[in-house]
């Protein structure tokens, strides 16, 4: 499961991003920004869903430039999430692979924008939506056999929708002042060179031309040493050591749960989700006299009401020790993880240190990642001892989907393992 970029007939539309309800309905662009710039984010892109007449509240979609994608790109999910409304999930197979898009309450949920290179990634995930109920309607490949589900053609549902585009994250103020100053220097410097070179004394030329004839025939001499300069080594990230514990997320969303009611009079949890920075809701209103869930926003025709609440920051974890990947698929299969585990694509390799101009290929990191699922019924429920102290393990998500005899949690992230 990854980012990247699909083509649906004459278009490329980003697909992957991770998505977010915003508090603030008049600064939505502002807030995307702040939320890419945040630790363990640093996002490239952001696009913006603004919200409408209905009451739906705005959001934000974050991503990295990693797969590919561009500013100016069309969104796959939000394009298709204005031409569909209601609450839907659907797979479309295509050329590059198949991708996946939950919308519930015509709001994209924040793992719903999803990729897959293998089908029976992309089958499984659509199945596992299905049974979290609530769905209007499911959109799937014929070939799959889903009951009820429908084969409508993914150019059909679009109808040539490319207008819900992704925007750069801009350059902060400072830094554009420390390049304009630099820009003037050079500017300043490049003046005065000009002018020293148009005053200069006819008679100081020829031991001028003299002088430059002697420094190219030593730089020619240096030529073979520095075609031998040995490449620097590749400094690659460890995002595992830059993320929070696994723990320390679990507790952080368990402690957040507390900031909200359980229940409250006339209204129906319908979702709620936590990534450990916040917690999501989305709650459906019942019959009979009401008043709002508290801090909830609700839409103008009063049926349905959604939630963001901050948590404060973790800490990093720092430096951790990976394991191997054998010891780890030994662990899987010895406790039976109610779940999945998949091979995840690489990160990106490091770019060219600076002021090395050489050949530069360095090899893949001295590491790999596998994605996985868990589901738990409740919290912290089993999940201390499948990854609690589980080296490289990172919680992306924890979705709960309330109101069924099977309702219960699924937890999402990567898990970081030596290479073979």
């Amino acid at each position: 499961m990854a980012a990247g970029v699909v083509t649906v007939g004459r278009h490329r539309y980003a697909v992957g991003l991770y998505w977010e309800n915003s508090p603030g309905k008049g600064r939505v662009a502002q807030i995307a920004k702040e939320a890419a710039s945040q630790p363990g984010q640093q996002a490239d892109f952001y696009v913006v869903r603004p919200g409408n007449k209905d009451g739906r509240v705005p959001q934000f979609g974050l991503c990295s430039s990693d797969a590919e994608q561009q500013a100016g790109m069309p969104v796959l999910a939000a394009c298709l999430a204005s031409q569909i409304p209601g609450s839907w999930a659907g797979a479309f197979r295509l050329a590059e692979g198949f991708v996946v898009v939950v919308v519930r309450d015509d709001l994209i949920v924040p793992d719903g924008d999803l990729f897959f290179r293998e089908e029976s990634e992309a089958r499984d995930r659509l199945i596992q939506e299905i049974g979290f109920g609530g769905l209007q309607t499911t959109y799937a490949p014929e070939a799959w056999a889903i009951p009820g589900a429908d084969a409508v053609p993914l150019t059909l549902l679009l109808n040539d929708q490319a207008g819900i585009q992704l925007q750069r994250v801009l350059v902060p103020p400072k830094v554009k002042i420390i390049a304009a100053i630099a820009a003037t220097a050079f500017i300043l410097v490049l003046g005065v060179l000009w002018y020293v070179e148009e005053t200069i004394d006819e008679r100081n030329e020829a031991q001028r031309q003299q002088q430059e004839a002697l420094q190219r025939a030593q730089q020619k001499t240096l030529l073979p040493s520095f075609a031998q300069q040995a490449a620097p080594e590749p400094k690659y990230e460890r995002k595992w050591e830059n993320s929070p514990s696994v723990p320390a997320v679990i507790d952080a969303c368990r402690n957040g749960l507390a900031l909200v009611p359980s229940a409250v009079a006339g209204w129906t949890l319908s979702s709620l989700s936590c990534n450990g920075s916040s917690l999501n809701l989305s709650w459906t209103r019942g019959k009979g006299e009401t008043s709002p869930p508290k801090g909830a926003s609700v839409n103008d025709t009063g049926g349905a009401a959604v939630q963001t609440v901050p948590l404060p920051p973790l800490e990093r974890r720092g430096t951790e020790s990976l394991k191997n990947i054998d010891e780890i698929t030994s662990r899987y299969l010895l406790q039976n993880w109610p779940g999945t585990i998949a091979r995840a694509p690489d990160d990106p390799l490091p770019g060219r240190p600076a002021g090395y101009s050489g050949p530069w290929n360095p090899p893949p990191a001295p590491w790999v990642k596998r994605s996985f699922t868990l589901t738990v019924a409740e919290l912290p429920g089993g999940l201390p001892g499948y990854i609690g102290d589980l080296p490289g393990a990172i919680v992306n998500n924890m979705r709960y989907s309330p109101g069924s005899a099977s309702a219960s949690w699924v937890v999402e992230g990567v898990i970081y393992e030596n290479r073979k």
